[in-house]
């Protein structure tokens, strides 16, 4: 089940602005389009809201990587399995087939 979606800092400052002044939580939620427990949630932390850090697990080929490989593909109509021996990364077949679509 995929997570919520997170507050960006401009959001958690117009929360704390219109709580100031003195919009109910019912009217935030409907000027910002996010739910009730949401803004409940923001204003009556201790601490200042940061959103947390997504653990996954880091990717091996950056987005230029990505890049040269969808362009061997196009111009020098390569196999995935050629890309995998031609790239200088450790990548999978898989890897470099589920990037190039």
């Amino acid at each position: 089940m995929p997570k919520a979606l997170q507050l960006c800092n401009e959001e958690v400052s117009k929360i704390l602005h219109l709580k100031s002044l003195g919009k109910t939580f019912k009217k935030i939620s409907k000027l910002l389009n996010r739910s009730k427990g949401m803004i409940y949630h923001v204003l009556t932390r201790k601490t200042p809201y940061e959103p947390k850090p997504r653990s996954r697990r880091p990717r091996v080929a950056d987005i230029r990587s990505d890049r040269r490989m969808q362009r061997m593909v196009s111009s020098q109509k390569m196999s995935a399995r050629e890309i995998t021996r031609a790239s200088r990364l450790q990548i999978s077949k898989n890897a470099v087939h589920r990037r190039i679509i």
